[in-house]
């Protein structure tokens, strides 16, 4: 497991690194990964949530959230000419993702098939709880923080939680007498209170190192170091739970030695919503 992880690792790094330096090609290489990323997601979530007894159709979820995040990027790119059609067409493309489920289920119960209105649900519930997040994610790409891609300081802090958690949750469990101290042992054995304080101490060194290159305030950065750190850990923890209660370890086996996306991605599931309000970085 380890040995995957060391090669998947690095290349993910080189993947944040292009989009977010790489000047002429980097906005278009993340509409391409965040399009295929919200669908597989989208997917993932799916497949989950069929194993607890929520029903829905995980293609068509991942369909709907591929299309929503393609017609907001639609807006967003560098475009030639008149772009007056991309501005129209991302409220259309919402309305019809809104819609499509609405009109599947008709289109099944219709055709007798009395689980039709659960599953069209199943599926508006999915792209709202997993959709919306990335959507946020997209959102925070096109913003500046001092001069510095606000996705990007969100990505190095919310990280950092996890790889300040590891470090100490490893080292406090073999150095403490009788071990660590853990948090949710039901659905996530390995966390602990210990790597929470490391975690949170990793967060908000990342914020105050991007405080350093921007300019801003310092009691604003460490709030959104902590902040951002304990969001990090909900999400986490809402992703360990669903896995856990669908009997699975990994969301997918995408990504060699980390899983599928949703494991990379279930630490920015609640710290959009956060992100969306806050002024950090502005003067």
């Amino acid at each position: 497991m380890l040995k995957y992880r060391i090669i998947s690792f690095p290349l993910l790094l080189a993947l944040v690194a292009a989009v977010f330096f790489w000047k002429t090609g980097g906005v278009y290489l993340f509409s391409l990964l965040a399009v295929a990323g919200s669908a597989a997601l989208l997917f993932e979530a799916g497949r989950l949530c069929n194993k607890i007894d929520i029903k829905n159709d995980p293609l068509f979820c991942a369909v709907c959230g591929a299309l929503l995040s393609a017609a907001f990027l639609a807006v967003k790119l560098p475009l030639p000419g008149d772009r007056a059609p991309c501005f129209q067409l991302f409220p259309a493309v919402l309305a019809a993702v809104v819609m499509l489920p609405c009109v599947y289920a008709l289109f099944m119960l219709i055709g007798k098939k009395t689980d039709a209105v659960r599953r069209a649900a199943g599926d508006m519930g999915i792209l709202g709880i997993f959709g919306i997040p990335v959507l946020l994610l997209e959102m925070l790409y096109f913003k500046t923080l001092g001069g510095i891609p606000l996705l990007f300081y969100v990505i190095c802090v919310t990280k950092a939680m996890d790889t300040g958690g590891y470090i100490f949750g490893m080292a406090s469990a073999r150095l403490l007498p009788g071990g660590n101290h853990k948090i949710a042992p039901s659905i996530s054995p390995k966390k602990s209170w210990e790597g929470v304080a490391g975690g949170m101490l990793f967060s908000v060194t990342a914020s105050l190192i991007f405080r350093h290159f921007c300019g801003g305030d310092l009691l604003v950065f460490i709030a959104h170091g902590v902040i951002l750190s304990l969001l990090s850990l909900a999400g986490d923890l809402t992703e360990s739970s669903l896995k856990r209660a669908a009997g699975v370890k990994d969301s997918a086996n995408w990504i060699p030695g980390m899983g599928g996306v949703f494991d990379v991605l279930d630490s920015f599931l609640y710290v959009g919503y956060f992100m969306l309000f806050s002024n950090i970085g502005q003067k």
